[in-house]
Parts: C-alpha cells; structure tokens; sequence
C-alpha cells in the first residue's frame, strides 16, 4: 500500500512553530534536497554538499556567504569547529578541536588540532606530530635535518694544490645526527627534502707555513667560493670558522674536501649541516 500528500505548505496545528516527526521516525529524501536556497544544499545525482553553493565542486564545498566583506567577522566564517564541553579534562579528544585526514586504514594519519589545556596548535603527519605552535607563537618543529660533528684525529698535510678535488675529511665523531642524515660509513649527508641548507665549520690550523684549506662539495663536485682557509705562515694555531648557505635537491650529497701543506687539529672544532627555514 502506497499514498501520496502533495501540499504547498505545512504548518503545525497552531499554524506556526516546529512540525516534528514522531519518535523514531526517519525523513529520507531520496533526491535532492534545499535549504533556504543556498544554506545547504544537498546534490544527490552527484552525492556532494553545498553550504552557501547550490553546485558543490567537491564532497563538501563552503562559500562564504559575502564576497566584499571588510571585516573579518562579516560572514567569513566559512568553518568554525567548537569543543564546548570541554571543561580542562585531560583525556585525549576531550580538551581537542581536530580536523582529521585520513584513509581506511588509519582515518587519524594526518591531522590539525588544537588544544584547549594549553592554547596550541598541532600539526600531525603520518601518524606523528610534526609541528606545535605555542600560545605564545613559538613554533617547535622538531624532526629538523641537522648534523654535527668533531674530528676524531689531526688531518695531516695533504700535499694537493688549490682547485684539485683534494682529500675527502673523515674520521668524524658524530654528536648529533638528527634524522640520521648523516652516513658515517662514506662520511657525507643526503639532503632528505629540497631546500637551503646552512653549512658551518669550525677548526683550527696547525702553526705551518703551509695553508689548509676546506671546501664543500655537492654531488662529488666542488662547490664555488664556498671554501674555508686557514692562511699560510705564522707559529700559532689558527682559528678558522665560517657559514655557507646552499641550494640543494631530495638526495642531494654533502661533504666535506681538504687540500693543503698545513693540518688540521682534532679539538675543539665543529662541522655541522642543518636545513634552514
């Protein structure tokens, strides 16, 4: 058995107010379906969501509702997630407001969060957090590439001249190697993302009247103008320190090439890699 009601308007008995289905009761709408023209919009042809759009692009397309807003409050809302019970409870999901990403087998793998215990912001990838924004603007980001190391011996005299490919610098005692970027085995460092790196180095030179000198190389090849050089002459230790910036692609090498008739000593120096922002 079947009917059909087709009415223009429905009111409830008063004439004005609700008009509420009765408990338990389910509203299907099998095909489209329109709220106040553009509130929501819901395409059932192509199973998306409109809020402010009649033709969702997207599984969920949000147009704000006022394209010549001055102010930031006039109707560019578009999305406002609210954690109102949240109360200073400590379990997780609780004292949270999260926008998640996901697939089937891991509908949490990325996510933005907020935490109202301590006013920060979270940003998560591949299960992990990667990035904090405190509520005070500092950002944490904590799985930075970065080396650095100490000589575990002198560097004696190599005999090559200036512009040779020199001797590559090993022996290296590794005091930090965030990311394990670093390969002890071949004594060079793979540049995991693109970016800029900053290179600083740190030695002294014997007191010889020969020159060291140290460039850094890219892909096997020396690097133009970036070179430290400890001067020829003298009968004290001289101290060599600068910092290089380069242009660097996913899987780019890094090391390090000496060349010279004065060594390097072991102490207190310092070479370092790190990605810079």
């Amino acid at each position: 058995m079947s009917s059909k009601i087709k009415v223009d308007t429905i009111e409830n008995v008063a004439g004005s107010g609700n008009v509420s289905l009765g408990s338990g009761h389910n509203l299907v709408v099998p095909g489209d379906l329109t709220v106040d023209t553009s509130t929501l919009k819901v395409d059932s042809s192509n199973n998306k969501v409109g809020i402010g759009e009649t033709s969702p692009l997207g599984k969920l397309h949000i147009k704000s509702g006022d394209s010549g807003a001055s102010s930031v409050n006039a109707n560019a809302n578009e999305l406002v997630i609210e954690n109102s019970d949240y109360t200073g409870i400590t379990i997780l999901g609780e004292n949270e407001s999260n926008i998640c990403f996901g697939d089937n087998e891991d509908p949490d793998v990325g996510r933005i969060e907020y935490h109202h215990s301590d006013n920060s912001m979270r940003f998560r990838t591949n299960a992990s957090d990667r990035m904090t924004i405190n509520d005070s603007g500092y950002v944490t980001i904590p799985n930075q590439p970065f080396v650095r190391l100490k000589l575990s011996s002198h560097i004696n005299s190599s005999g090559s001249t200036v512009n040779s490919p020199g001797n590559q610098v090993t022996g290296f005692t590794v005091m930090e190697n965030v990311g394990s970027h670093w390969n002890s085995s071949n004594n060079n460092f793979t540049c995991p993302v693109a970016g800029v790196y900053q290179v600083s180095v740190f030695f002294i030179k014997y007191p010889h009247s020969g020159a060291a000198h140290v460039d850094l190389h890219k892909n096997g090849s020396y690097i133009n103008a970036i070179r430290w050089r400890g001067h020829e002459g003298g009968t004290s230790y001289h101290q060599v320190a600068g910092t290089a910036s380069v242009t660097c692609a996913a899987n780019d090498v890094l090391d390090w090439h000496y060349f010279g008739g004065a060594g390097v000593h072991d102490e207190n120096g310092s070479w370092e890699i790190k990605l810079s922002h």
